[in-house]
């Protein structure tokens, strides 16, 4: 989750669930946001697309997904988006809790998450992000969000930026939500079900 001003505590955000061709998206934060590790490597968050609500968007958490996803990846046909109306959950999402790399932080973003399926067909591509991450259903529920990892066990699912100078980092850590992992289970459970009628 994108928070922008360190000096404060809590803000509010929104965060998309994010759909494409059956494939779970994901972004990696960008590289101002990188850490560096003891043994000298760097690492990256991956997380949900999505961000702070910003001044322009008013109370309208759909307003932040929307303006959020139109920076974060390129040439997306809004027409061809579609969100759930209301958020599937809200959440408090407390940095020293989610992310590895920041045990002792106490930022905090009340993030509303929403469902939006990209009904685009076309490859999608990240836009002011190095990366994406694109990774089919049941690949993404077998993934251990607990840890961190070398950012090799996931290159296949990588869509990196080309317009990105840096390196990637060598490591990662997810900072997804339970509750994601959770809603997207019974969604590929319905799925199944489906398949099998």
């Amino acid at each position: 989750m994108e928070i922008a001003d360190k000096t404060l505590n809590k803000v509010r955000g929104a965060e998309a669930i994010v759909i494409h061709n059956g494939n779970v998206v994901l972004g990696m934060q960008k590289p101002q946001r990188w850490y560096e590790l003891e043994n000298g490597k760097r690492a990256a968050i991956i997380k949900t697309l999505g961000g702070q609500k910003e001044e322009d968007d008013g109370e309208s958490s759909k307003k932040t997904i929307l303006r959020e996803i139109s920076e974060e990846l390129k040439g997306i046909d809004f027409t061809k988006m579609k969100i759930t109306k209301h958020p599937i959950f809200s959440k408090e999402v407390r940095m020293g809790e989610m992310n590895p790399f920041e045990r002792d932080s106490d930022l905090s973003m009340h993030a509303d998450f929403y469902l939006l399926n990209i009904t685009d067909d076309r490859k999608i591509q990240p836009d002011d992000l190095p990366a994406l991450v694109e990774i089919p259903l049941d690949d993404f529920l077998e993934l251990d969000f607990d840890r961190v990892d070398r950012l090799d066990h996931l290159q296949k699912y990588v869509i990196e930026n080309k317009e990105n100078t840096q390196t990637l980092p060598q490591y990662y850590a997810f900072m997804v939500p339970k509750e994601v992992k959770d809603f997207l289970k019974t969604l590929f459970k319905r799925k199944e079900e489906e398949e099998r009628e």
